[in-house]
Parts: structure tokens; sequence; C-alpha cells
């Protein structure tokens, strides 16, 4: 059995791909958002964080035979995790990589981390739309309490999602709730809507809309803050054939073999 780690668009796709090949598929989520497309013949969901523990046990008792990471670019815990782990019990590893969306870096804004982007995106004094996800929204609500700028994010029409803008700080008026992905007009919507003086994302690739943000910023006059990717502990494959490709290399090189 393969593990799937997922959290990209991607995910369900490459689940298809190694159940058709013939291999039996976990496909383990950290969220109960649902997978896009449900899951077809051959494929399993589980739901749930995992820790190092948590992993070295699941590859245990479903008898992994390898790991496959199609997390988000930002989820660079698991990544980290499951690399170890994998290592460590000597579990082939390979990696999706989503390439990149932004191809004209001319007037980006470009931020370390989520603490630099929320002092950047409030520097400029102008309402500030966060299209982050709601794992780190904090920092911008203590800079946007801090200089009065008015804060917009949007996130996943889900319950968990309001609750961490709860948590986070933010007031319903704050929240706008919708599932993309959404178009240039859409997104070009939103920001006159609100005044969006500077909109804030992640370089999560053409899945993640980066592309239909950055031109809906550009032509509104709207500055545009990208939070960099972490690093990857591997570097992994920016498409599903070259993945496949490493995953039946590391499966062979396994004196364990098997599927």
């Amino acid at each position: 059995m393969i593990l799937l780690l997922g959290g990209t668009t991607e995910a369900s796709l490459i689940a298809a791909t190694l159940a058709k090949e013939g291999f039996e598929v976990l496909l383990s989520m950290a969220t109960s958002i649902p997978p896009r497309g449900g899951l077809g013949p051959g494929i399993q969901l589980r739901i749930g964080e995992l820790d190092v523990q948590g992993l070295s046990d699941l590859i245990h008792d479903q008898g992994i035979r390898a790991v496959v990471d199609a997390t988000h670019p930002y989820a660079s815990a698991i990544s980290a995790i499951a690399w170890s782990v994998c290592r460590r019990i000597g579990t082939p590893y390979v990696a999706f990589d989503r390439p990149s969306a932004v191809a004209d870096v001319s007037a980006i804004h470009w931020a370390d981390d989520h603490t630099h982007a929320a002092a950047l995106a409030c520097l400029f004094g102008r309402p500030v739309l966060l299209t982050i996800g709601v794992r780190n929204l904090s920092p911008y609500v203590a800079e946007a309490r801090l200089h009065g700028v008015k804060l917009v994010a949007r996130v996943l029409d889900h319950p968990f999602s309001i609750e961490a803008c709860s948590r986070a700080g933010l007031e319903l008026d704050e929240i706008t709730r919708a599932n993309g992905p959404f178009s240039i007009m859409e997104n070009t919507s939103l920001i006159m809507r609100h005044h969006i003086g500077v909109l804030v994302t992640k370089d999560s690739g053409d899945a993640g809309g980066v592309g239909t943000k950055i031109a809906a910023a550009r032509d509104s006059g709207c500055r545009v803050v990208i939070v960099k990717r972490p690093p990857r502990p591997k570097a992994g494959h920016s498409s599903i054939p070259a993945l496949m490709k490493a995953l039946r290399y590391g499966l062979a090189s396994d004196p364990r073999g098997g599927r």
C-alpha cells in the first residue's frame, strides 16, 4: 500500500494515477474537507494530523511500502516529519512540488514569512486582503490592529475556517467565505468591493489561483505581497509522470519490494 499525504488539488489526481497503476492507496488528509472528485476504487481515506509517532505507527500498521508527499507547498512541518520518519525506517519517500505561478516578479513584495508579510502589508496604510488560508492569521490581525488598517480574509466556507478566524481575532465582517477557484473578475470584484490596496497571498501555484490573484491586483492598482515558500526537506517532482517514475525507482530499489 502507498501512503499519499494529501492537501493539494493534485492529490486526488495522484491517488487516481496510483490506483490505475495497480497500487492500493491510503490518502491521508489533515482536515475533513473532502477531496475534489471523490475517491475511486482502491483508494482509502484517513483524516487527521500526523506527528512522528503517528506516522511511524501508520506506516507499520498499514504495511506502507512508500510515502508520496503531495502536501501543500507551505505544509513544511508534515513534509519534514515524513522525510525524517522515512529516512529512519528505510521507507521510500517521493514528493510532488507544485510549480510556481509567479512568472513576472516585478512589483511583487516578497516576504520571508507571515510575520514579515504582515508588517510589510500594513505599512502602506491601505485595506489588506488575505488569501493565505487560516493557519497564520494572528500576525496580520496584530499588525492591522496596531496600524488601524482594515483587514479582510477570504477563507474556505467550512466551519473549521470560521473557527480559526475567530481564534485569530477576526470579526465576522472581516471574513469572506467562498470556495475557489476564482476568476480574475471575481478577484477584482472582491478587491473593489472592499477598496483593497494590498493583497497578500502565497506562492501556491496555478492550482492555488495565484495567477488570477496577481492579475486582478495589478488591474486594480493593488500591491501584492507574497510569502515565500519554506524549503522542502528533499527536492520534489513538478509533474505526475516524473513523480511516478521516481516512485517506481524507489520501490525497485527497496529490498522489501512489493505493492
